[in-house]
């Protein structure tokens, strides 16, 4: 049987683990982003945390979207995630728990973790199959 090649004219589509581990990564950045402005501005009066929409609403999004539009930049949903009957508000109105954001860090650092760990298992496995290790 002839060896198989796969033509790097071929499109992405939803279900590429390419594609895939590229928007997660993407989504995983932009939520560290947020995360760090919530712990930054953990002093500042008035201040709400805020977080991106999980990643499984981002990606339902994504994958609706046509193919002109699959190129366009990235957006997370961002949005705040205070309580609104004000609980765990400080005095000055500010909105962010230090330890919850911490755990968030966290998770998120495993999720990156995970994503980047499944991407070079990936990336071996081509190398394999074409006889490059």
């Amino acid at each position: 049987m002839p060896p198989v090649f796969i033509s790097q004219t071929m499109s992405s589509t939803p279900t590429d683990v390419f594609a895939l581990a590229e928007q997660r990564l993407a989504w995983i950045g932009q939520r560290q982003s947020v995360l760090a402005q919530n712990i930054a501005n953990v002093n500042t009066p008035g201040y709400a945390a805020r977080d991106v929409k999980p990643f499984s609403e981002f990606l339902a999004a994504r994958t609706q979207q046509s193919d002109s539009d699959y190129l366009a930049p990235i957006s997370t949903g961002v949005e705040s995630s205070a309580d609104k009957t004000a609980t765990g508000r400080s005095i000055d109105g500010n909105a962010v728990v230090l330890d919850q954001q911490l755990e968030k860090i966290a998770e998120t650092d495993t999720a990156h973790q995970l994503a980047t760990n499944l991407y070079k298992k990936y990336v071996s496995l081509f190398k394999t199959v074409i006889g490059r290790n």
